[in-house]
């Protein structure tokens, strides 16, 4: 930390009133009854929406500081200015996660909380990811209480793949608080099954059980992010969103509501839950020769070096079984060692030699779906572990 603990407990009690008027303005967040927390903690939560880490930190009313990806680091003033507030841990996507460990247990020596969303990205359908394994092991080293917890309501209230926020309600709920004492006498397996089981949510199962309603303006729009196959036609990258209604070039049309569910002509599917499971499988029973090839026009490619980012390529991005390419820019997909999206589908990803980079359209403000682009890798690793 630059400053003191001190300094941030102060930017939470002069901007928390601000913060949660912002969230105000994008959904409801309630308030509920929540258990006494320990003095210091690593606080481990499911991430449902971008504005998780601003909700927790009202809700709790202390500073708590984050595990955060590399380009929250490279945005010049901007980077600068979160730092001042909040003092994010910073760790590159897909990087080595060595230097992130140290100074998460640095901050907590220095008495500060620190927070991790372990399985690092929203989630696409409302289902908890899993998480990397060596996180109970961290987890034990720290010396602090453990706390998990899930925020529920999110998914519905702002998707991940969505374009707008939704008026319905996002709580949190504390499930485990774990004494150091009890953390020593806990294998690192036995940690990973009890944060398992503190951050599980089930989007779908939660607004069963609360019956809440997330009614907005644009419920459908941006749903082509997260649904990339047309279980009609299986066309790819064919979906189109406008208001509470999607469609496909094949003639499918559907529509999805405030409870968070699908209607459609030409597929039993009521949820996203469902679609997406089914398109991961379809993907994957794919042979190699009949994948899609993704491409986008007007892209630019940022190399990120340190805390600085550089022009490296601008043109066409495509990606087959063997490279990705942009522009003059190409590696082949084996040289790549993990690819990832961030948001809504804003490409980075690592090479073998240690490059970072991310993949951004040329205008600003201008959308590409880059979640094509992460399940045509994961298959293609899945081809190479099968090999």
């Amino acid at each position: 930390m630059q400053h003191s603990l001190a300094h941030y407990k102060r930017i939470v009690k002069i901007f928390r009133p601000l913060a949660a008027l912002y969230l105000k303005s994008k959904f409801r967040l309630k308030k509920t009854e929540l258990p006494e927390l320990p003095e210091t903690f690593l606080l481990i939560c499911n991430h449902a929406t971008n504005y998780d880490a601003i909700a927790i930190s009202v809700l709790l009313n202390r500073p708590i500081f984050y595990v955060a990806t590399e380009h929250i680091f490279s945005l010049g003033w901007i980077s600068r200015f979160i730092d001042y507030m909040v003092a994010p841990i910073p760790r590159p996507k897909g990087g080595q996660a060595a230097g992130a460990v140290m100074e998460i247990l640095r901050r907590i020596k220095e008495g500060g909380s620190v927070g991790l969303f372990a399985e690092g990205n929203c989630s696409w359908d409302g289902l908890t990811a899993s998480f990397a394994p060596a996180t109970g092991k961290m987890v034990r080293a720290s010396g602090a209480s453990l706390v998990t917890c899930r925020l529920r309501g999110g998914y519905f209230a702002y998707p991940r793949w969505a374009y707008s926020a939704r008026r319905g309600p996002v709580w949190l709920e504390i499930t485990h608080i774990v004494s150091p004492e009890e953390l020593k006498k806990m294998k690192p397996d036995q940690i990973n099954a009890l944060i398992a089981d503190g951050i599980r949510e089930d989007a779908y199962e939660t607004r069963k059980e609360s019956g809440a309603l997330y009614p907005g303006r644009r419920l459908a729009e941006g749903l082509e992010n997260a649904l990339l196959f047309c279980p009609r036609c299986h066309g790819f990258d064919t979906l189109r969103s406008k208001g509470s209604g999607f469609s496909c070039t094949c003639g499918l049309k559907g529509c999805y509501d405030e409870n968070g569910f699908l209607t459609a002509e030409g597929t039993d599917f009521t949820t996203i839950r469902e679609w997406n499971a089914w398109q991961l499988s379809y993907l994957d029973s794919l042979p190699p020769a009949a994948l899609p090839v993704p491409e986008d026009e007007d892209m630019q490619l940022l190399e990120i070096s340190g805390h600085e980012r550089s022009l490296a390529a601008s043109g066409r991005l495509r990606m087959d079984a063997g490279s990705l390419s942009l522009g003059e820019f190409s590696v082949p997909v084996s040289d790549i060692v993990s690819l990832d999206v961030r948001l809504r589908g804003t490409v980075s990803f690592l090479t073998r030699d240690g490059g970072y980079f991310e993949i951004k359209k040329q205008k600003k403000k201008a959308r590409y779906n880059g979640r094509k682009y992460q399940l045509l890798y994961r298959r293609l690793q899945k081809e190479t572990d099968g090999a």
